[in-house]
């Protein structure tokens, strides 16, 4: 055989597991499951009837039946034939209902195509005859053994109508009877009187519904008849949240559609939770009739009728207490769970600590229910963790204070950065920070006590003049100073207070050096010295104060301070500098560089050492003369901690949807 041949002959295999594992064990194996979805497809088709002839025994076929769009043999083997049909995207999320065109397009169940795979709950084939575009169209539908399904055609002929009937032999389940089949699509299917469900020719109704699932009440509205509201309890999860909700329901007819969002639970009833694929409210508000609350066709009421309005403010807060109070055994759990796993903090909290943190928890399931366990957990452990800290819940309120875009922005950081890097990151900067704003306050004054104070900020601030000067090393040298002071013959006012640098007639100087070691790491000298000489205001620097600071110099090499290989660097600062002095000197070979430069300049270097941050954080509260602790908010009283921890809370929430979104 040559290997082009092995290569046609080559295809893709299924394991018999494959099927259950694709379509999820409940659909083929669970007939209730299996029943709500041949029920669903004849909703998709837009059918306004579906009638089911169910079998009480064994080897008797089940038959379900819709009037709805139909297939073509094109488009039923498409459908059936590609797995992970995408319903979405090939047909719309809504259909209109065949022969209603009155009635507004309802959203679909259907979106990855599993329903077709429904009847063999019930056998291992099934025979599925549609009719559309006056064609009627027979195929037999059995799982294959190398791949999930095979199909075989049986008919084709003309036909006046539309709609799908699905007929599979019951020869797998333990058939239930027809009444508890009536039961459990009276649960999901009337929440919309126009479309019609009837088993074995008995319309399915909400007498048939188990009255263990069924709560009726009536919610009072001042000079409105009261409102019947009933309560429908599938009392088991279902796939998916369709049928589920709310829906208001006015003089027999559907209004809008059936659902949790648009109905006052958006920020209640995630998707995700028991109680939105289980429950029901069906609202009978036959009072709207007689105004204008509905619209035209029917898709939603007028937002601004008066009336509509008065019940709505009514009958929505009754259904929110009914499902807070249907979901406290689940969150009471949550919270024992959460109180167990923080258990070691907890021990640490005073009594009162411990009742409010255990308030938060409880409010925090009500106010956002789409929060996981584990992310309760989390949020739970940051606030105990709060509570006995010192800043306590300051940093909620700055939290608080946060819109969504610079939550993502915080998130993002804590990602990159630990928050023991980024405070020593941002100490540093906010040190550097402030030392500039001090220089920039002090360059500006005009007596010789300011040029004084100016020396420490220099010492603080070598790094200014360049990377080379950022080693810690660099200390005030005492010992030069008192030298350079001796140059003068005279005690200047002053001199005495500050032996860390020399008061000049002029100004002050500034000796810093780090030493040089030998081999065996013992001290042999000074390895480089830098000499920060300030000039008063109104002092030119110029070729006679380059020539002091390099007296200064050789003053060092003579008392034999400095050595050959000494390197020494001098900064000459004024506030003017004469034009033809401008230039750097070089002495001894280029060991001794002696560089004026204005105030304005040495600023200006600082802030391109900072990478121009200081003119972008300039208004920062520690550049303002505020208290960093107070900038960051002060600590609450325990009345006030709650409502903005939920605030916090909704706002982090915020920020999760529209990343999901």
């Amino acid at each position: 055989m040559k290997p082009d041949d092995v290569k046609q002959e080559q295809q893709l295999l299924f394991d018999p597991r494959f099927l259950e594992q694709y379509t999820g064990r409940m659909l083929l194996h669970d007939p209730v499951s299996a029943i709500v979805e041949l029920v669903a497809n004849g909703w998709d088709a837009g059918a306004t009837r579906v009638a089911i002839d169910w079998p009480t025994q064994r080897s008797e076929h089940l038959r379900v039946t819709d009037n709805g769009e139909g297939m073509t043999e094109d488009q039923f083997l498409r459908r059936w034939l590609t797995l992970s049909y995408d319903r979405i995207k090939e047909q719309g999320s809504t259909v209109a209902v065949v022969g209603r065109p009155d009635q507004a397009q309802r959203a679909v169940f259907g979106r990855n195509g599993i329903g077709r795979f429904a009847a063999f709950c019930f056998g291992n084939e099934y025979t599925v005859a549609t009719s559309a575009e006056g064609q009627k169209v027979t195929y037999a539908v059995r799982r294959g053994v190398a791949k999930p399904i095979d199909l075989s055609k049986r008919s084709k002929r003309k036909s006046s109508k539309s709609g799908t009937v699905i007929e599979v032999v019951q020869d797998g389940q333990q058939p239930l009877s027809a009444e508890s089949i009536r039961s459990e699509l009276g649960k999901r299917f009337l929440t919309d009187p126009a479309f019609e469900v009837s088993v074995n020719s008995v319309r399915v109704d909400f007498e048939d519904i188990d009255r263990k699932g069924v709560e009726e009440f009536q919610v009072e509205i001042p000079d409105v008849t009261p409102v019947r509201v009933l309560m429908i309890d599938t009392q088991r999860t279902d796939r998916t949240t369709k049928q589920h909700g709310v829906a208001w329901h006015v003089n027999g007819r559907l209004v809008g559609k059936c659902g949790w969002s648009g109905n006052g639970f958006d920020d209640m009833v995630d998707g995700r939770r028991i109680e939105a694929k289980r429950f029901t409210f069906i609202i009978f508000a036959d009072c709207l009739a007689t105004t204008d609350a509905v619209r035209p066709d029917w898709s939603g009421f007028n937002e601004d009728n008066e009336l509509y309005l008065k019940v709505r403010e009514k009958v929505l807060p009754t259904l929110r207490e009914r499902i807070l109070n249907l979901a406290k055994d689940r969150r009471d759990e949550t919270t024992k769970e959460v109180r167990r796993a923080n258990a070691a903090v907890l021990r640490q909290m005073t009594p009162l600590s411990r009742e409010k943190w255990n308030e938060f928890v409880e409010q925090a399931q009500e106010a956002c229910p789409s929060l996981s366990q584990p992310e309760l957990q989390s949020l739970s452990g940051v606030l105990a963790n709060l509570e006995i800290s010192g800043s306590r819940y300051a940093l909620l309120h700055k939290l608080h204070e946060l819109n969504p875009d610079q939550l993502d922005d915080l998130h993002t950081i804590l990602q990159d950065w630990t928050v023991d890097m980024a405070k020593i990151v941002l100490d540093e900067l906010q040190v550097r920070l402030k030392l500039v704003d001090e220089l920039l306050a002090k360059t500006s004054a005009t007596d010789t006590q300011e040029v004084q104070e100016l020396q420490p900020l220099f010492h603080r601030g070598l790094w200014i003049f360049g990377p080379e000067f950022e080693t810690i090393e660099f200390t005030s040298n005492q010992g030069m100073s008192t030298v350079i002071q001796k140059l003068f013959e005279r005690d200047i006012q002053g001199s005495l207070k500050r032996p860390d640098f020399v008061v000049l007639p002029d100004g002050t100087a500034g000796l810093y050096s780090y030493p040089k070691y030998d081999d065996s790491n013992a001290e042999i000298g000074v390895d480089r010295l830098v000499i920060v000489e300030l000039k008063r205001p109104g002092i030119v620097v110029g070729g006679e104060q380059k020539n002091q600071c390099w007296g200064y110099v050789k003053e060092l090499f003579n008392k034999g301070l400095l050595v050959d290989y000494s390197r020494v660097t001098c900064y000459v600062l004024g506030s003017q500098i004469e034009a033809a002095e401008s230039g750097e000197r070089k002495e001894m070979n280029d060991r001794v560089r002696i560089l004026p430069l204005t105030f304005n300049t040495v600023l200006e270097r600082a802030k391109s050492r900072l990478l121009k941050l200081y003119d972008r954080v300039k208004t920062a509260p520690f550049l303002q003369g505020q208290d960093i602790e107070r900038f960051l908010g002060e600590t609450v009283e325990p009345s006030d901690e709650l409502p903005l921890e939920l605030e916090a809370l909704k706002q982090a929430e915020a920020v999760e949807e529209k990343r999901a979104v």
